[in-house]
Formats: structure tokens, sequence, C-alpha cells
């Protein structure tokens, strides 16, 4: 019934009582009324689905993919129609050497790879993957001389083949320059904490990196699956992490500028660290208290807050009698309460960015590996933290799958797959 039909229907039932036409019987006019009134709250309803609906539409090849923009309410990510939405993927690192990335082992993009490793990444249960970008890629639009499509076009189309999938897309910049133009990761984008050859000439200053970000969220803004990481594993002394605390505030500004109310992902440090037979206050470790010193604003609140993990780097490890890192669920647990994660899903979203199993470790250490990645991947699930491990690869201590053509998840992929595809 239309919108039409259902007024029809209230004005003839008010003039059939107005004029005292065959005035229906109490019980039966109550009966239609509630129907009209059913019908009237279906259209509203309707209506105002449609309006949301038609805010995050991304169209691809033709077809209309419905993809929900997210937002930050208290310590939780929400869709538009208000469901908590739980984010875990995986890391894909290659945009940080390659402009167009690396799909299927090949540097060529083939539209057909993407699509199969995107596919291979939903049957896992992925429903957001992590990109790691290196800036002159997107400043230079570059494109590879045989790829035959730029940075800029490469992560556009990513994002719509994404969607596709319901997968959400982290656009996180991770060093200035490319690897094969001597790309380093970079503790800082700017000066004089770069790494990278020739980054100087590319974030010349503070500024440009501000202009860097602006730019980025501008043109990528229309995209409701993407989510914007300032900088991958910040870190340096206290002169450097007030530069940082002040320039993130400043690329927020700028972000919001541009119209984007995309999810921003914030880091300080590269990692949260403790030993448990001597932890804080009254000694040093790394704790997740900079959320708080960083003190940023955001005018749409949607911020979320990382941090990674690796107990192959002692991150949560004892001292006495020896050293020797944990594995076991009660000493993980005790060392996420002395990070403060508590602390920070209790008032924040809070991702774990990255976190592996070393798998060059052998006989026992090789088990506590995957045991303490297990432990953890329970206790991010029993409090609400998102989580992304490290990496989509079949090279590498943290590699996850066996390569193509079926990227057969190996020992850690299983611990990873099982998870993701929990409820």
């Amino acid at each position: 019934m239309s919108s039409s039909d259902a007024h029809k229907v209230l004005i003839r039932e008010s003039s059939l009582t107005s004029k005292g036409e065959a005035e229906l019987p109490k019980a039966k006019l109550a009966v239609e009324l509630a129907l009209v009134a059913t019908l009237a709250s279906m259209l509203i309803i309707s209506s105002v689905f449609s309006t949301l609906m038609s805010d995050f539409i991304v169209r691809s090849s033709g077809t209309i993919i419905t993809m929900s923009p997210l937002h930050v309410e208290g310590k939780d990510i929400k869709d538009a129609l208000g469901r908590t939405v739980y984010l875990r993927g995986i890391n894909k690192v290659e945009f940080a050497d390659d402009p167009d990335g690396i799909w299927m082992d090949e540097t060529i993009w083939d539209e057909a790879n993407v699509k199969a490793e995107l596919d291979a990444m939903k049957s896992w249960g992925v429903n957001l993957i992590r990109c790691h970008q290196a800036v002159e890629h997107w400043k230079y639009d570059m494109n590879q001389p045989y790829a035959g499509i730029s940075h800029k076009a490469a992560i556009k189309r990513l994002l719509q083949l994404a969607a596709e999938r319901g997968i959400y897309v982290v656009y996180d910049a991770y060093r200035v320059t490319n690897y094969w133009n001597g790309g380093d990761q970079d503790p800082l984008p700017y000066p004089p904490y770069q790494l990278s050859q020739g980054a100087s000439s590319v974030i010349a200053n503070q500024q440009q990196f501000v202009e860097w970000w602006a730019s980025v969220a501008n043109e990528l803004k229309d995209y409701t699956n993407v989510i914007f990481e300032l900088w991958n594993e910040p870190c340096g002394d206290d002169t450097a992490m007030r530069s940082w605390f002040n320039i993130s505030q400043r690329c927020i500004t700028a972000i919001r500028a541009t119209g984007a109310t995309q999810l921003i992902i914030f880091q300080w440090e590269m990692a949260c660290w403790v030993n448990l037979d001597y932890p804080p206050p009254s000694n040093e470790a790394s704790t997740m208290d900079w959320v708080w010193q960083a003190n940023l604003t955001d005018p749409t609140g949607n911020l979320v807050y990382s941090t990674h993990l690796y107990r192959t780097y002692g991150h949560f490890h004892h001292s006495q009698p020896t050293f020797w890192n944990a594995w076991n669920y009660s000493d993980i647990q005790l060392a996420f309460q002395y990070f403060k994660f508590p602390q920070v899903v209790s008032n924040y979203p809070l991702i774990i960015g990255e976190i592996g199993a070393d798998l060059s470790k052998t006989g026992t250490e090789l088990q506590h590996e995957l045991t303490a990645l297990d432990n953890c991947f329970k206790l991010f699930e029993e409090m609400q933290i998102h989580y992304v491990p490290f990496w989509w690869r079949e090279i590498g201590i943290f590699a996850l799958h066996n390569g193509v053509p079926n990227f057969a998840p190996n020992e850690a992929g299983q611990i990873v797959k099982s998870h993701l595809l929990s409820p």
C-alpha cells in the first residue's frame, strides 16, 4: 500500500463517520484504524531506512553496494543503524612497497588477483584489512610503468571491491618513501625524525604532512568503508611525543575540514610492554597513559586508539628467575591490566593493529607463541577489543597462510581463522 493509499483510507473513514453513512461497528473501526497506523509506521520506517541507505552506497561495476559508515558511541563502534560493529581482520602491507600493492605475488595490478585475495580473506571471516602506505605514492599518484593503474585509482578500486564483500579498509600511513626508493619505517613522517632515503624531499615539514592527510581525506571522504590511521608506530622521546600529539590534532582538524567523518585511528609508541615481575607504577612500562596525555579532540567524536603486541619481542615478560616471555592466559590478562586496557575500553574503542606468533621458533617455544596468540584473541574478544593480526603473507616469521592459489592457513593462520569465524 502506498502512502497515498493509506491517506485515502484515513479520509474515507473520516467521511463515513462524519456523514453518518453506514457507520462501522466500533470494533471493526478500531481494527482498521490500527491497521492503517501500522502501515503508516512501516512507510515512515521504510522512508527513513531508504534515506540512510542512500547516504552510504558504493557504486561498482553498475552494482549498488550498501556499506554503512561507522561512528563512535562511547566505547563502541557502530554503523548507521546503531548496530555495534566488531572489527577483526588482517594486515595487507604491500602498498608500502608498490603503488598498486602486491596481489597473488604479482606486482602488476590484476583485478582478478585482487578479487581472489579478497575472497580468500572473506572466507576467513575478515571484515577489515589494514593496508600500509608510502606517503609518496599518494602525493605523486605514482604507478608502476607496467601496471596500468595509479596508486589513487588502485586504492579507490580496492575500496569498491572490499565494499562488495562487506570489508572495511584502513589506509595506514607507514613510511614516507617506498621500499624500492630506500623507504624505511619512519618513527615520525617529518624532519628530523625521518629515516627513509629522500624523505625530506617528499615531506619537508610538519605542515606538508598535515596537507597530505587533507588531500587523502578529501578524495576518499565519499568511500564509507575507509578508515584513516595517522601513522604506524609513531615513537621517540618526550619532545617527539609532544610534537606528534600536536601534529595529530592538526591532522584531525584538517581531515574534518574536508567533510570526512570516517573513523581516525591514533597511536603512540610501537607497542605496550611490561615486566610482570616489576610492574608499574614502581617500575617502567609502556602503558596506554598517552591516550589521556594526548587529549585529542574530534568534532565528530570518531577517534579510535591503537597499540601493537608481540610476545616474541618481550611485550609481556618475566625477569625472574631468568628472562622469559609469558604465554599463559592469566599472565597475559595481568599484563593487559598493567597496560590499562580496561580503563581504555571502558571509555573508547581500542584496536590492536598488529599481533602475531613468531613461527621461526621451534619446539616448546613455538607452542608457547601459538598459545599466547590464542589467549590474546580470547582476551580481546572478552574485552571487546578490535584486532588485526600481522600479516597476510606466506613469508616472514608472522606469515598466516601458505600462499597461492588456496591461501591455506598455517599453524598461526588456523588460530586466526578460527577466531575470525567465531561469533
